[in-house]
């Protein structure tokens, strides 16, 4: 048996979301036919790593001495407006999928960029959705990755709001330097 630490922000990001963008990414970015069955496989695991990922905010606000996870999006907000906007459209995109939805999405193919995708012989999906009040239009699978990478930058401490921040406030120390006590 395996413990699974879901109280804590790093468990559930090792034991559920960095499993689940894994899973999404390596279907994303597979080559092969597009059946029905295949868009409906990457959709269902791009809304699963979303889920996740977006869940995070909540584990991360908490820690962060915060109430709700907007808090922690309107922290980054003032740091990284980039990150925010797309933790904000993972969020609202998540919110859809949970509940009714409200904004409209369609799926198509896109070449791959060779800058991010992985090397393949053929295209990838590309999932939009068009923001709430109708002035942008979110590229889903792109979305999903931009919150990737500030989770990882969050857990790595490169991100302004950190971990690491989070951690040294919880404990009163006055530094986040490597081996201050």
């Amino acid at each position: 048996m395996a413990d699974i630490f879901l109280d804590d922000v790093r468990g559930y990001w090792r034991d559920l979301a960095a499993p689940a963008f894994h899973e999404f990414w390596t279907e994303y970015q597979r080559d092969g036919e597009f059946s029905g069955d295949r868009v409906i496989l990457v959709y269902r695991r791009l809304i699963a790593a979303a889920f996740f990922l977006n869940h995070l905010a909540d584990k991360a606000a908490t820690l962060q001495g915060l109430t709700h996870p907007l808090q922690l999006i309107n922290l980054v907000k003032i740091q990284n407006p980039d990150f925010a906007k797309e933790m904000d459209a993972c969020r609202n995109f998540v919110n859809d999928a949970k509940h009714e939805m409200k904004r409209i999405q369609e799926a198509s193919l896109r070449s791959r960029q060779p800058d991010f995708d992985d090397d393949g012989e053929g295209k990838v999906l590309q999932f939009y959705m068009l923001s709430a009040d109708g002035s942008e239009l979110y590229d889903l699978c792109l979305t999903v990755c931009a919150v990737w990478r500030f989770w990882i930058s969050y857990f790595d401490g490169s991100s302004e709001v950190n971990f690491r921040e989070a951690i040294s406030q919880r404990s009163g120390a006055n530094t986040s330097s490597p081996g201050s006590c």
